[in-house]
């Protein structure tokens, strides 16, 4: 009975009868096949851009060999002469394998499998790679995850296919050679990021790009958007609700990379731009400016300029003519620069005139016919008069006057027009709140004294 040879490995399976005299040869090549099938490994330099990984059976070659080299567990491939993209074909697809790769080339290596399905192993990358062994639907995998309970050194790259997550409060990600940029885990915050070096000009740096080769008008190169994706009352609260934006404000060229911020809210929609900063440092916004401050400082802060609309914009002015503005915002009106023409009837009463104006400070028409004193309707700063007694009376200012030597001009009236009840008018005694006044009528001689009698009435000016 002739031998027959193992699916995967190829070892010989010696028929009854068979091999006379060289049993031990053949046992002790099967137990080689196992061994490096079980355990071998293989560095193999590429010779160009393919190779063939096969298998004899019954055969072991040299290690050396590049035939028969299908039965090692773990392969590493180095550049050799490849010059690009690798192939390497895996014969016999009814062979079931499971192969660790390690590709130390420069290079992406395909795995084919017979006419099934193809794997890659990139360049630095190390994986497992698996073939079914059905011919008829060959298939090959790969698999590069595992659980690592300890810690992981990688001194290439790693190529994460999937969730990465770090598993721990206060977990740390560290760039650089020196670890000097970190980002840390604040447990139920958020993330720190961190220069950890101590000299000065030192700072965290976090810079946005963008690979676009051609910045257009109006392309976003960066964005920061702000969002409660998982909000439940949904519709317009799971809208992106601010954000800020580097707008281009036209095409980018050697000698421009005009750019403007622009910074968006949302109300009930998606955030759009409310304010925004042009490249040329003018503030754009588009509802109210309140100023919880003192200030607004411009560059153009001269003393005594006021903002001035132009109808588009406004702009410092200075106040020219006959009114001056100092810093401390005292209003000064010019010499004479008002004319009565210019004051609206009933707008300066005698209460609001300053002291040593010239102007009548107080005047009433004072009726004491009857014995009874009383001062006009239309009387000016009067607020009472008092009866002293016959051609006697006070005047009481509702505002003081400045001092007691204010100016008080009366004179007699002759209300009924027969010249009777007309005497001599007289200032007594003024106070800042008062002036007393009183009447005399004339005597019928020269040395015939006055006697006191009631006008029948009197004007009454003070002039402060």
């Amino acid at each position: 009975m002739a031998s027959t040879f193992t699916t995967n490995t190829g070892i010989e399976k010696i028929g009854n009868g068979e091999k006379a005299g060289t049993w031990g040869t053949t046992t002790n090549t099967n137990f080689d096949i196992i061994d490096r099938s079980s355990s071998g490994y293989k560095k193999i330099t590429l010779v160009g851009n393919t190779h063939t990984l096969d298998t004899t059976d019954g055969a072991l070659t040299t290690e050396s060999s590049s035939t028969s080299d299908a039965r090692y567990v773990v392969y590493e491939f180095e550049t050799g002469t490849a010059s690009g993209p690798v192939t390497v074909t895996i014969n016999d697809n009814d062979r079931s394998f499971l192969y660790l790769i390690q590709n130390d080339t420069n290079q992406t290596i395909t795995f084919t499998y017979g006419s099934g399905t193809t794997t890659n192993v990139v360049a630095s990358e190390t994986a497992f790679i698996f073939g079914n062994g059905d011919s008829t639907g060959p298939v090959i995998s790969k698999y590069n995850a595992g659980n690592i309970t300890g810690d992981l050194t990688v001194s290439g790259d790693a190529s994460i296919g999937d969730d990465l997550s770090l598993a721990s409060d206060s977990a740390v990600l560290n760039f650089g050679a020196d670890s000097e940029v970190k980002v840390t885990h604040v447990a139920d915050t958020g993330l720190n990021i961190k220069h950890t070096a101590t000299a000065d000009d030192k700072p965290i740096v976090l810079t946005l790009q963008t690979g676009e080769t051609d910045i257009q008008a109006n392309d976003v190169i960066g964005a920061i958007n702000f969002q409660a994706p998982d909000e439940g009352t949904g519709t317009d609260a799971i809208l992106v609700s601010a954000g800020i934006e580097a707008v281009s404000e036209g095409d980018f060229a050697a000698d421009s990379n005009a750019t403007k911020l622009s910074f968006k809210t949302g109300a009930s929609e998606a955030a759009s731009e409310k304010m925004s900063l042009s490249s040329a440092g003018n503030l754009v916004i588009s509802g109210d400016l309140t100023v919880s401050g003192d200030d607004i400082t411009m560059g153009t802060n001269t003393s005594g300029h006021i903002m001035v609309a132009d109808g588009t914009n406004f702009n410092p002015v200075a106040v020219s003519g006959d009114v001056t503005i100092a810093a401390n915002g005292a209003v000064t009106i010019a010499n004479n620069a008002i004319e009565t023409a210019m004051i609206a009837d009933n707008q300066v009463s005698a209460a609001k005139l300053t002291a040593n104006t010239g102007l009548c400070n107080a005047s009433a028409t004072i009726s004491n016919g009857g014995g009874t004193v009383s001062a006009s309707s239309n009387n000016t700063n009067i607020a009472s008069m008092a009866d002293n007694g016959t051609g006697d009376f006070t005047a009481t200012f509702t505002s003081n006057m400045s001092g007691t030597d204010f100016a008080a001009v009366v004179s007699a009236i002759d209300d009924d027009g027969t010249n009777r009840n007309i005497g001599e008018t007289i200032v007594q005694a003024r106070t800042t709140s008062t002036v007393q006044i009183k009447t005399f009528r004339p005597s019928a001689s020269e040395n015939s004294a006055r006697a006191a009698f009631d006008n029948d009435a009197i004007a009454l000016a003070i002039f402060d």
